[in-house]
């Protein structure tokens, strides 16, 4: 009898990365998701078929062994949960508080009488600083110290890349998921309750908190950056916006300033998060993929937020002597579109610079306009207003960064 995996979550990344892991690691799989349709799709064919694809080549995997469970029915679903090896949420950061009570349940009944009694390990496959203590923020009220001691919060780094389907070949085979070859998942070691799964391109680490914030402060806050001011371009992809000299000038020197940044702080070679990011940088240009400047740049109030991608890899950088000049182009260019996007037609280039700052500390907190960092988005949201040209904003950076280096 083999083991059992339950995916809290069927999307992108769990069909796309998840699923695989598990299914070559030799797991059954349970997914749970809301999608009727597509609970209904997994459990009747059983299996589903994976792309993987990259400019010179594709080839398909089938994922066998597979079936789904519905998460409004909350008594399937826990004992889905109740009954796994091991269990996997990666639902998207917004909606970890969904799956909360479907969570309980399944542990409650796990530890109670005629359950296994075993410890859950969940395997958090979030962009999200500190998803461990957010999750257990949540868990705390409603299950005993004894019960939370039996369940591992177990933060992962989700490296690969995986587009949302393409909706018109959702419509010919709505269970294909595509993604780029690369697949390893990190995972913090010291988190797991009791033995520590082998299961391959699944890498236990100690400690994770490096690994985390290189994942955070240089792949996603990179990839945010590209997308940001692919969209201010005209891009539709990724690997467009990537191509465009300027967007990719200030996507590597972004992520420079925050390679440098994380090599002070944990004491890592340089030379390495350098080629992390020039191999990221190629990685982007995936064509294949088709990803999207509006899925990397979706939920711009999240990835602005005091701790996420554009800050928190701001306050490495300023932590460590450097000045976060093209890390704030890309925060400048979130701040461009979600302006842009909340004014709609009535949007004016004046009225948004006046604007601005409120706007800014209403995201990112209540001193983000006035801080170091602040003030240099808001010196490059401002030129970003009047000219569309984004050598215009390499230009006023560079100008920042030497004003910054005399200063």
């Amino acid at each position: 009898m083999s083991n059992k995996a339950v995916i809290i979550g069927a999307g992108n990344i769990g069909r796309g990365f998840i699923g695989q892991l598990m299914y070559e690691g030799g797991y059954a799989i349970v997914f749970i998701d809301v999608s009727d349709t597509l609970v209904d799709a997994l459990n009747a064919s059983g299996e589903y078929p994976l792309e993987i694809v990259s400019n010179r080549s594709s080839r398909r995997i089938i994922i066998k062994n597979v079936s789904a469970v519905n998460g409004s029915s909350h008594d399937a679903a826990m004992r889905a949960i109740a009954g796994c090896d091991i269990c996997v949420t990666c639902v998207g950061a917004k909606a970890l508080k969904y799956i909360i009570p479907n969570l309980v349940g399944g542990i409650k009944l796990r530890l109670g009488e005629g359950g296994s009694g075993k410890p859950l390990n969940l395997l958090i496959c979030e962009n999200l600083m500190n998803a461990d203590d957010y999750i257990r923020s949540l868990l705390e009220p409603e299950l005993t110290s004894e019960e939370l001691t039996m369940v591992g919060l177990v933060e992962t780094s989700v490296g690969r890349m995986v587009p949302l389907p393409d909706p018109d070949i959702a419509k010919s085979d709505p269970l294909l998921a595509r993604a780029e070859a690369y697949g390893i998942l990190p995972c913090d070691a010291d988190a797991f309750v009791g033995d520590i799964p082998d299961i391959k391109n699944i890498i236990p680490v100690s400690p994770f908190d490096f690994v985390i914030r290189r994942k955070l402060y240089l792949h996603n806050m990179g990839h945010a950056v590209c997308a940001y001011l692919g969209m201010k371009s005209g891009y539709t992809y990724i690997s467009e916006a990537i191509a465009d000299p300027e967007i990719r000038i200030i996507v590597r020197e972004a992520m420079t300033e925050s390679a440098a940044a994380l090599a002070k702080r944990f004491n890592q070679p340089f030379e390495e998060l350098n080629d992390n990011t020039n191999d990221l940088i190629r990685r982007f240009g995936n064509r294949a993929l088709r990803d999207t400047c509006a899925r990397v740049g979706a939920d711009i109030p999240r990835k602005l937020a005091a701790s996420d991608r554009f800050f928190g890899a701001a306050a490495s950088v300023l932590e460590a002597g450097g000045k976060p000049i093209f890390i704030a182009a890309g925060a400048a260019g979130a701040l461009d579109r979600y302006m842009r996007d909340s004014a709609g037609a009535e949007y004016n280039a004046d009225t948004a610079v006046a604007n601005a700052p409120v706007v800014l500390s209403s995201l990112a907190g209540e001193t983000a306009a006035e801080s170091p960092f602040g003030q240099y988005v808001l010196s490059l949201f401002s030129v970003l207003q009047y000219s569309s040209d984004l050598t215009e904003l390499i230009r006023a950076a560079d100008e920042l960064r030497e004003n910054a280096a005399l200063s």
